[in-house]
């Protein structure tokens, strides 16, 4: 994923995004709670997460999409799911918006890339970081606050961290603000990311 900010509004084909949950890493039957005709679609990704490479890029983009026209409902349990202590989500699979466009209209074009870098997310005590990893070497992480609603979780960026070694040196970019203290048109202008669907091994979402 991207720390830049996205739309003030959800674009009409936005990048896509597939991640995995570091601390499991399973992959496991569909859940119950899934419509029926999104089962397939989880589970492939499930597949895909699990063992990038063994279901073809296109595929992956197609079960997204195939999700997110299902609109299935926000479950109550997943901020918690994905903030959960010690969760560490990486990032397999993106997919940007050309690629989604041809993906929606049924073509098969370009289909998006399993993600080459270790790059990983966590979402802990109301702060969100995103950062790339270069082993026990170096990292350069960008974090600041987030709030969610529903499917939409909106941050925001205010400090840059570069790690080397065991070493990590913040560096502060503007001031640290609760999101839900500010202004509303401000919100509005904030990126956000917005969940296909999510449990505890896997993240489908749109940004």
């Amino acid at each position: 994923m991207q720390v830049s900010s996205s739309p003030a509004c959800k674009p009409l084909h936005p990048q896509v995004g597939l991640k995995l949950n570091t601390a499991r890493g399973i992959c496991r039957a569909a859940t119950k709670e899934a419509a029926k005709p999104a089962d397939a679609c989880i589970e492939l990704l499930r597949r895909g997460a699990k063992t990038p490479g063994e279901i073809p890029a296109h595929t992956l983009l197609k079960s997204i999409v195939e999700l997110e026209k299902a609109k299935l409902p926000a479950d109550p349990s997943w901020q918690s799911t994905l903030a959960a202590p010690g969760t560490r989500w990486r990032l397999i699979y993106t997919a940007g918006s050309k690629d989604v466009q041809t993906a929606s209209k049924g073509d098969r074009g370009k289909a998006g890339q399993f993600f080459p870098l270790n790059a990983v997310q966590k979402f802990e005590d109301g702060i969100f970081e995103n950062g790339v990893f270069l082993g026990p070497v170096a990292s350069l992480t960008f974090k600041g606050p987030f709030t969610m609603s529903g499917k939409r979780l909106t941050f925001d960026v205010d400090t840059m961290c570069i790690g080397l070694g065991p070493f990590r040196l913040p560096i502060p970019l503007k001031e640290s603000q609760p999101i839900e203290q500010r202004d509303p048109k401000e919100q509005k202008g904030l990126p956000f990311f917005l969940y296909a669907y999510l449990d505890e091994d896997i993240v489908g979402e749109w940004q």
